[in-house]
Protein backbone atom coordinates (compact mmCIF):
# COMPACT_ATOMS: atom_id res chain seq x y z
CA UNK A 1 0.00 0.00 0.00
CA UNK A 2 2.73 2.50 0.60
CA UNK A 3 4.33 1.80 -3.08
CA UNK A 4 1.08 2.41 -4.83
CA UNK A 5 0.57 5.05 -2.95
CA UNK A 6 4.43 6.53 -3.54
CA UNK A 7 3.96 4.95 -7.43
CA UNK A 8 0.67 7.73 -7.67
CA UNK A 9 2.15 10.37 -5.90
CA UNK A 10 5.20 10.41 -8.51
CA UNK A 11 2.64 9.39 -11.61
CA UNK A 12 0.84 12.33 -10.54
CA UNK A 13 4.06 14.65 -10.03
CA UNK A 14 4.89 13.67 -14.31
CA UNK A 15 1.15 14.20 -14.96
CA UNK A 16 1.38 17.74 -13.82
CA UNK A 17 5.20 18.27 -14.97
CA UNK A 18 4.18 17.37 -18.59
CA UNK A 19 0.82 19.19 -18.39
CA UNK A 20 2.65 22.30 -17.29
CA UNK A 21 5.30 22.16 -20.29
CA UNK A 22 2.23 21.35 -23.18
CA UNK A 23 0.42 24.31 -21.89
CA UNK A 24 3.77 26.43 -21.58
CA UNK A 25 4.91 25.12 -24.92
CA UNK A 26 1.11 25.86 -26.03
CA UNK A 27 0.87 29.48 -24.97
CA UNK A 28 4.72 30.31 -26.41
CA UNK A 29 3.37 28.98 -30.14
CA UNK A 30 -0.12 30.25 -29.26
CA UNK A 31 1.85 33.40 -29.49
CA UNK A 32 3.87 32.71 -32.22
CA UNK A 33 0.34 32.32 -33.58
CA UNK A 34 -1.16 35.58 -32.81
CA UNK A 35 2.16 37.59 -34.05
CA UNK A 36 1.93 36.05 -37.14
CA UNK A 37 -1.46 36.52 -37.73
CA UNK A 38 -1.20 39.95 -37.15
CA UNK A 39 1.71 40.60 -38.85
CA UNK A 40 -0.10 38.81 -41.86
CA UNK A 41 -3.02 40.93 -41.38
CA UNK A 42 -0.88 44.30 -41.14
CA UNK A 43 0.81 43.02 -44.65
CA UNK A 44 -2.65 42.26 -46.33
CA UNK A 45 -3.86 45.91 -45.23
CA UNK A 46 -0.48 47.70 -46.50
CA UNK A 47 -1.11 46.08 -49.92
CA UNK A 48 -4.51 47.34 -50.16
CA UNK A 49 -3.40 50.94 -49.23
CA UNK A 50 -1.20 50.90 -51.68
CA UNK A 51 -3.82 48.51 -54.77
CA UNK A 52 -6.02 51.65 -53.65
CA UNK A 53 -3.35 54.59 -54.22
CA UNK A 54 -2.24 52.98 -57.25
CA UNK A 55 -5.77 52.25 -58.81
CA UNK A 56 -6.67 56.31 -57.99
CA UNK A 57 -3.61 57.06 -59.24
CA UNK A 58 -3.92 54.84 -62.67
CA UNK A 59 -8.13 56.47 -62.83
CA UNK A 60 -6.80 60.28 -63.03
CA UNK A 61 -3.90 59.54 -65.24
CA UNK A 62 -6.41 57.81 -67.64
CA UNK A 63 -9.18 60.24 -67.48
CA UNK A 64 -6.74 62.79 -67.90
CA UNK A 65 -5.23 61.29 -70.93
CA UNK A 66 -8.88 60.86 -72.29
CA UNK A 67 -9.61 64.35 -71.46
CA UNK A 68 -6.70 65.36 -73.76
CA UNK A 69 -7.68 62.93 -76.59
CA UNK A 70 -11.68 64.20 -76.51
CA UNK A 71 -10.56 68.07 -76.12
CA UNK A 72 -8.00 67.72 -79.38
CA UNK A 73 -10.86 65.44 -81.61
CA UNK A 74 -13.68 67.38 -80.68
CA UNK A 75 -12.70 70.88 -81.80
CA UNK A 76 -11.22 71.05 -85.30
CA UNK A 77 -10.21 74.50 -85.29
CA UNK A 78 -7.21 74.07 -83.16
CA UNK A 79 -6.84 70.76 -81.84
CA UNK A 80 -3.09 71.19 -80.84
CA UNK A 81 -3.87 74.10 -78.36
CA UNK A 82 -7.05 72.35 -76.85
CA UNK A 83 -4.71 69.55 -76.40
CA UNK A 84 -1.76 71.49 -74.81
CA UNK A 85 -4.42 72.54 -72.78
CA UNK A 86 -5.93 69.63 -72.01
CA UNK A 87 -2.19 68.31 -71.35
CA UNK A 88 -1.09 71.24 -68.97
CA UNK A 89 -4.44 70.37 -66.95
CA UNK A 90 -3.27 66.66 -66.71
CA UNK A 91 0.42 67.83 -65.64
CA UNK A 92 -1.29 70.26 -62.87
CA UNK A 93 -3.10 67.19 -61.54
CA UNK A 94 0.23 65.08 -61.31
CA UNK A 95 1.42 67.36 -59.25
CA UNK A 96 -1.15 68.68 -57.02
CA UNK A 97 -1.12 68.14 -53.29
CA UNK A 98 -2.67 65.10 -52.10
CA UNK A 99 -1.88 65.07 -48.69
CA UNK A 100 -3.87 66.71 -45.99
CA UNK A 101 -5.40 69.74 -46.45
CA UNK A 102 -5.45 73.62 -44.20
CA UNK A 103 -9.08 73.62 -42.98
CA UNK A 104 -11.09 75.24 -39.88
CA UNK A 105 -10.61 72.20 -38.25
CA UNK A 106 -7.19 72.26 -38.76
CA UNK A 107 -5.82 75.21 -37.16
CA UNK A 108 -2.29 73.68 -38.18
CA UNK A 109 -1.29 71.32 -41.60
CA UNK A 110 2.08 70.41 -43.09
CA UNK A 111 1.90 71.00 -46.75
CA UNK A 112 3.87 70.69 -49.49
CA UNK A 113 5.44 73.85 -48.54
CA UNK A 114 6.03 73.23 -44.75
CA UNK A 115 4.02 74.15 -41.59
CA UNK A 116 0.75 75.83 -42.73
CA UNK A 117 -1.18 77.84 -40.07
CA UNK A 118 -4.10 80.66 -41.56
CA UNK A 119 -5.54 84.22 -40.21
CA UNK A 120 -7.79 86.62 -41.29
CA UNK A 121 -7.53 90.18 -40.97
CA UNK A 122 -8.66 92.84 -43.06
CA UNK A 123 -6.54 92.82 -46.39
CA UNK A 124 -6.98 96.68 -47.69
CA UNK A 125 -3.68 97.58 -46.61
CA UNK A 126 -1.86 94.44 -48.13
CA UNK A 127 -3.77 94.56 -51.00
CA UNK A 128 -2.76 98.35 -51.30
CA UNK A 129 0.78 97.31 -50.70
CA UNK A 130 0.76 94.90 -53.42
CA UNK A 131 -0.96 97.74 -55.66
CA UNK A 132 2.21 99.88 -54.74
CA UNK A 133 4.44 97.38 -56.42
CA UNK A 134 2.72 97.01 -59.80
CA UNK A 135 0.09 94.44 -58.52
CA UNK A 136 -2.88 94.72 -60.48
CA UNK A 137 -5.04 91.25 -59.94
CA UNK A 138 -8.40 91.03 -58.44
CA UNK A 139 -9.19 90.66 -54.90
CA UNK A 140 -11.70 88.33 -54.33
CA UNK A 141 -12.71 85.32 -52.06
CA UNK A 142 -12.82 81.93 -53.04
CA UNK A 143 -15.96 79.80 -52.15
CA UNK A 144 -13.57 77.28 -49.23
CA UNK A 145 -13.29 80.97 -47.98
CA UNK A 146 -9.04 81.81 -49.15
CA UNK A 147 -8.62 85.33 -49.80
CA UNK A 148 -7.18 85.34 -53.28
CA UNK A 149 -5.14 87.80 -55.16
CA UNK A 150 -6.02 87.26 -59.22
CA UNK A 151 -5.59 83.34 -59.23
CA UNK A 152 -3.32 82.72 -55.85
CA UNK A 153 -4.22 82.53 -52.24
CA UNK A 154 -2.73 85.25 -50.39
CA UNK A 155 -0.29 84.09 -47.88
CA UNK A 156 2.25 85.68 -45.50
CA UNK A 157 5.46 84.29 -45.00
CA UNK A 158 9.19 84.98 -44.48
CA UNK A 159 9.78 87.49 -46.21
CA UNK A 160 13.65 87.36 -46.11
CA UNK A 161 13.01 83.87 -47.77
CA UNK A 162 10.02 84.05 -50.11
CA UNK A 163 9.80 87.76 -51.12
CA UNK A 164 6.37 89.57 -51.68
CA UNK A 165 5.18 88.39 -54.92
CA UNK A 166 6.84 85.11 -54.88
CA UNK A 167 4.48 82.21 -55.30
CA UNK A 168 4.56 79.01 -53.55
CA UNK A 169 2.84 76.07 -53.14
CA UNK A 170 -0.24 75.08 -50.19
CA UNK A 171 -2.20 71.98 -49.36
CA UNK A 172 -4.77 74.46 -50.77
CA UNK A 173 -3.21 75.19 -54.30
CA UNK A 174 -0.76 77.90 -55.06
CA UNK A 175 -0.31 81.10 -53.04
CA UNK A 176 1.16 84.65 -53.59
CA UNK A 177 3.17 85.89 -50.97
CA UNK A 178 2.00 89.81 -49.98
CA UNK A 179 2.47 90.09 -46.07
CA UNK A 180 4.34 88.63 -43.33
CA UNK A 181 4.11 88.29 -39.39
CA UNK A 182 5.44 87.67 -36.24
CA UNK A 183 5.77 83.84 -36.91
CA UNK A 184 8.44 84.33 -39.37
CA UNK A 185 10.87 84.68 -36.94
CA UNK A 186 10.18 81.28 -34.90
CA UNK A 187 9.50 79.47 -37.80
CA UNK A 188 11.14 80.85 -41.19
CA UNK A 189 9.60 78.34 -43.42
CA UNK A 190 5.82 78.99 -42.19
CA UNK A 191 2.94 80.27 -44.26
CA UNK A 192 0.06 81.84 -42.86
CA UNK A 193 -2.65 81.47 -45.32
CA UNK A 194 -5.20 84.18 -45.46
CA UNK A 195 -8.87 83.32 -45.38
CA UNK A 196 -12.40 84.21 -43.98
CA UNK A 197 -12.85 81.94 -41.19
Amino acid sequence: MVYTFINNRYYRYNIIVIYSKIMSDLKKNLLIILIAAEFLSVLYCIDTIFTISEEHRIARTTDAITECLSVSVMDAEDPVADGKVAYDAYIEELNRWKGPVLSPGRGVNYGPSGKETYYNLNMSGVVSIMRSMGNTDEYWVRDDGCKMLGDYIMVAANLNLRPRGSIVETSLGDAIVCDTGGFAKKNPTQIDIAVTW
